[in-house]
């Protein structure tokens, strides 16, 4: 597991924030902050969606575990995303997932007279969904939201030479891309963004807390990040969350590099900064979700993908935890050989067998796979020669 460690004069993080930026003081609320980050804020223009890439490295996880293996971050490959999305699906379930009837569906905006119950019903439903399905059916009801009434909130890009690295937004910024697979006609590749100057975890954290829609495990990486960053400006450095990854350890690993309390305190006079970032009160919340950085990688996950609470995993026994590794055993397969590959080569071949009667339409689909399998035989290609 990589550790802090001191920074060597001169060296550079290119994905450091070149201005940090104050929250102000510690005796304004949240929403105080947030009025300050927003006064600093640009004016929202159109960026172009594919030239937007997402931060892995954030708190939120908009994609469930099963699903990130089959993307690579690439925006041009969005579309074998959410192909491999509705396969896992669609594994577990006895009628296949209409994803393009869902999204045709049309949802009153909430807060109008006579919605209340229809949100109670949606509510309810989502609570009894699989959590795969689940988070698709969330970034659905907020896609279908957006074509209804537009987006309100844009969100936030830290330009990078030719590309947009995105700092908040990312459940919107994918849904813009699933109206665009659906809906391209009505011309969905633009999404309002504001630009800002350099990455600021301590704005994205100040967006994540307003939200409210952190899990346990999520505000763990929040913590984690925001305490990596105070320590960094004092001469720690640490792991690139791109090195964990290609080192082969699970991204839990990245976090847990402030694991241990002793080793890397909070700086003095910097947990009420915490505490307002994150949207916390008590400081004794800040050692609760530090000590989740700690958990086993396999029930880190299923409190991951599942939502729990902070006291909910601390009630979880060992015999869970050993059922969890089971589990998670079971559900990745490697994704190379997965069926989604095979369907895909079967469609190209009875495109091939028919080659001369195609119209326009179906030769713009299998043009479509024939792409998307040239790029899965150059992963297995990558992939085996890094055996």
């Amino acid at each position: 597991m990589p550790k802090g460690r001191r920074r060597t004069r001169g060296e550079i993080n290119p994905f450091e924030s070149n201005a940090s930026l104050s929250l102000g003081d510690v005796d304004k609320d949240i929403y105080g902050e947030i009025a300050e980050v927003d006064s600093r804020r640009r004016t929202a223009k159109p960026v172009n969606i594919f030239s937007i890439y997402p931060d892995f490295s954030q708190p939120r996880r908009v994609l469930p575990s099963e699903v990130r293996p089959y993307w690579n971050g690439d925006p041009q490959q969005i579309g074998d995303l959410f192909m491999a999305w509705l396969h896992i699906i669609n594994d577990d379930r006895p009628e296949p997932f209409d994803l393009e009837m869902v999204l045709q569906q049309i949802h009153l905006p909430p807060g109008i007279e006579g919605n209340e119950d229809e949100i109670d019903r949606d509510l309810v439903y989502l609570r009894k969904l699989p959590p795969v399905e689940r988070a698709l059916m969330e970034l659905v009801q907020l896609a279908v939201s957006i074509r209804d009434v537009g987006l309100t909130n844009p969100i936030t890009v830290v330009r990078q030479q030719d590309v947009y690295r995105l700092e908040t937004g990312e459940r919107r910024w994918l849904a813009y891309h699933l109206l665009n697979l659906y809906f391209a006609d009505e011309n969905w590749t633009m999404i309002p963004a504001e630009a800002v100057q350099g990455f600021d975890v301590w704005r994205q954290a100040t967006e994540n807390s307003a939200r409210e829609d952190l899990n346990a495990i999520g505000k763990a990486r929040q913590f984690a990040i925001l305490l990596m960053d105070l320590l960094s400006e004092q001469d720690y450095q640490f792991s690139a969350y791109s090195e964990v990854i290609e080192a082969g350890l699970p991204e839990r690993a990245y976090y847990a590099q402030v694991a241990d309390g002793n080793e890397f305190r909070i700086p003095a006079g910097e947990g009420e900064r915490l505490l307002h970032a994150m949207g916390l009160k008590n400081p004794v919340q800040l050692r609760q979700y530090r000590a989740l950085l700690r958990l086993p990688d396999a029930l880190w996950q299923h409190a991951d993908d599942h939502n729990l609470t902070e006291g909910e995993i601390r009630k979880l026994s060992d015999s869970t935890v050993t059922r969890v590794t089971v589990q998670r055993d079971e559900v990745q397969p490697n994704p190379l050989v997965e069926s989604v590959n095979k369907k895909r080569r079967d469609k190209i071949w009875a495109y091939a067998q028919q080659l001369d009667v195609l119209n326009s339409t179906e030769k713009n689909k299998a043009i479509e796979a024939i792409e998307a399998d040239l790029k899965w035989l150059d992963n297995l290609r990558r992939a085996l020669e890094r055996r």
